[in-house]
């Protein structure tokens, strides 16, 4: 949490990055739409990552089939979640 002098400061900086240079400040706004249209995009990541740890641990502990299930699942679940979000893009007006 930020101190009321700090966020004075930080309020002159942007303030500051603004005047000096539009294109910059815009290129940051720009960037922060784009994560905002894309709420789940680090769950869905980390999601991935943990499942491809699962999937590999259960191959050395030599458990094929677990560990195709759990890569399919994983696939399946990714494949909902991008229809999903493509879908609902598309109903956006």
């Amino acid at each position: 949490m930020l101190s009321d002098h700090e966020r004075k400061t930080l309020r002159e900086v942007e303030r500051q990055c603004m005047a000096d240079d539009p294109d910059f400040t815009r290129a940051f706004e720009a960037g922060q739409t784009r994560l905002a249209g894309h709420p789940h995009q680090l769950g869905l990541t980390l999601a991935v990552v943990a499942a491809a740890l699962l999937t590999t641990f259960l191959l050395v502990a030599g458990s094929l089939g677990s560990s195709v299930v759990v890569a399919a699942g994983t696939g399946l679940i990714i494949w909902a979640m991008r229809h999903r979000s493509t879908s609902t893009d598309r109903q956006t007006p």
